[in-house]
């Protein structure tokens, strides 16, 4: 996580009696890794155990939580067309799972409606990125204005709700191990390196608590190894006043990323931006390119024999890139070479900047193609790099 931040009302003293108007409160305490790791203590008002029922929730989106691998192994690259799927409403509706192995998955959604219920992901960490859009995201420990380019990290099993004021169409990506700022961009103590591309000020914690009617009253959904479950109570039972701690939902902005440039063509690595175990997220943002009298800005081809690439374009003209419009993903498994488009690396020579924004996760276990994925494929990508007038 990032640092140390306080929200409201917390005692002076942990684990000690405490008392707010004169009525007792609890504290509720959020840990990782048994009670080893990063943890927060919310102070509440009512435990949060006090379900009158818990029931399966089944739903009748067949693209999430369950999704069902593409009945095919054929190696090769490939090229999904989300705005094609023409699903859209609260998250648990228009949520589709694309991509999936053991550590993560990659999935899109189109929020059209307020949320119904709290959702909580115990299963893993969930990063969203905002492509478009804007409204409040509501969690059990605070509530943020969320806009077109914000990261909203949530952590695992940390409720919460969206109230899309503007159709928001948001990339989706779960990590269920390490997820967050890479260790190389901190110090021993935890503290940002200088050098890293941002700094602890680039992250927010939700700016107020959460603001609920007084007998205002939602159903929790909890997604457990890839099930999930509908959990009621008599009372909304996070009644919080306060928090504190290193565990925390956050949002970042990627405008606010520095991006990190060079005499010649570096490798992708250094627009990492969030990593996990197994995984890695970059951002390739507006910026200079490469300025060696004789650079090539555009990436070189490449077959990278250990990892997958994934890339969510969202806006600009993407260096590497043609026929991809906007909100596009490209796949390119490990096992083949992949690289420019045709003429693509020799028209980038002498270019000075570019407005490329997409969102890329290499990962370093294989990728599963869903039957989501399937239907949104453009079937002849594999085949346009097929130009007898390119390098």
């Amino acid at each position: 996580m990032i640092d140390y931040r306080k929200l409201g009302f917390v005692s002076a003293k942990q684990h000690t009696i405490c008392e707010l108007d004169g009525n007792m409160l609890i504290e509720h305490v959020i840990t990782r890794e048994g009670f080893s790791d990063h943890y927060s203590i919310l102070y509440q008002k009512r435990a949060p155990t006090h379900e009158v029922k818990s029931e399966i929730y089944k739903t009748e989106n067949p693209f999430f939580p369950n999704c069902n691998k593409l009945n095919s192994s054929e190696l090769k690259r490939r090229h999904f067309q989300t705005p094609l799927l023409k699903k859209e409403g609260n998250l648990l509706e228009a949520r589709a799972t694309l991509l999936i192995n053991e550590s993560c998955s990659v999935g899109i959604a189109t929020l059209s409606k307020n949320d119904e219920h709290f959702f909580s992901n115990a299963d893993a960490d969930e990063l969203y990125f905002i492509s478009e859009g804007e409204g409040v995201l509501q969690t059990i420990m605070g509530e943020f204005d969320y806009k077109k380019g914000d990261y909203l990290f949530i952590p695992k099993a940390i409720p919460f709700r969206f109230l899309p004021l503007v159709k928001t169409n948001a990339l989706i990506i779960e990590g269920k191990n390490k997820f967050g700022v890479p260790q190389e961009f901190k110090l021993p103590n935890g503290q940002i390196k200088l050098d890293s591309p941002y700094n602890h000020r680039d992250f927010n914690a939700p700016i107020r608590l959460l603001s609920l009617k007084e007998n205002e009253n939602y159903s929790f959904i909890i997604k457990k190894d890839n099930s999930l479950t509908r959990h009621d109570y008599t009372d909304f039972p996070y009644k919080v006043v306060g928090w504190d701690g290193w565990y925390w939902p956050f949002s970042f902005s990627v405008y606010n990323y520095q991006p990190k440039t060079s005499s010649v063509h570096l490798p992708p690595t250094v627009h990492t931006v969030f990593s996990a175990n197994k995984f890695y997220v970059m951002n390739f943002v507006p910026r200079m390119l490469d300025y060696h009298p004789k650079a090539i800005p555009c990436p070189w081809p490449h077959s990278s024999l250990d990892c997958d690439e994934v890339i969510f374009y969202v806006s600009g003209d993407f260096t590497s890139r043609k026929g991809i419009s906007n909100y596009s993903i490209s796949f390119h498994p490990s096992g083949i070479p992949h690289g420019p488009h045709p003429e693509r690396y020799e028209q980038s020579i002498g270019a000075k900047y570019t407005q490329e924004l997409a969102i890329m996760v290499d990962t370093f276990e294989p990728l599963f193609v869903t039957e989501a994925a399937g239907i949104l494929e453009d079937k002849k990508y594999h085949f346009t790099w097929d130009s007898p007038n390119h390098l």
